[in-house]
């Protein structure tokens, strides 16, 4: 047990991982499964394109999209030959890399207050996100000037999804009480 800790803070150690986007983690890469970084990987070349839109001035066609399953490096460039920020999205490499080494961090722990300061001290994802969904727009009148600043709510869902099965469970729960205090009634009118 003594040796344990040590050999789990050197495996961690071993495999240091640069990205486009010079971010890094300590993540044995070797540690995870081929099958794992194989849709890390494909996570990351299909949300390049959809990360490219956020970037101004350029398409969702990336000059460069490519991923090494092995080595996990990657690269996007968009079609205005900047980078996307990809640590401020999910579904990234450095996202994945990042939860990959709290979870390393976690399991090097002996207590819940390590494990948390895994987790606490290096959080995963978007901080303070860009919010590029923002619009703003200038009306003028011939008494005044104003500036408005519109925020789009994000998309939740389809408002109707699902409604066919909630309403046939709403049914369903309606019989089902209708059989049941009917039962009851059946069974007192028996003992009357």
């Amino acid at each position: 047990m003594v040796l344990l800790r040590p050999l789990i803070a050197i495996a961690s150690m071993v495999g240091v991982v640069h990205s486009s986007s010079d971010y890094s983690y300590n993540v044995n890469i070797s540690a995870i499964a081929q099958s794992t970084r194989d849709q890390w990987c494909q996570d990351q070349k299909s949300s390049c394109p959809l990360l490219c839109f956020q970037v101004q001035n350029a398409t969702g066609q990336p000059t460069s999209n490519t991923c090494d399953d092995t080595t996990l490096s990657y690269s996007c460039v968009c079609s205005n030959g900047l980078s996307p920020n990809s640590s401020e999205y999910s579904q990234t490499i450095p996202y994945y890399l990042c939860t990959e080494a709290n979870s390393e961090c976690v399991a090097a722990c002996s207590d819940s207050t390590c494990q948390y300061n895994c987790r606490a001290d290096n959080p995963c994802g978007a901080q303070s996100p860009t919010r590029v969904n923002a619009t703003s727009s200038t009306a003028a009148t011939a008494t005044q000037s104003q500036t408005t600043t519109t925020t789009l709510a994000p998309f939740t869902g389809v408002p109707e999804e699902g409604r066919a099965a909630q309403l046939s469970t709403d049914l369903a729960q309606v019989y089902g009480l209708t059989v049941v205090v009917g039962g009851f009634l059946a069974g007192f009118a028996a003992l009357l």
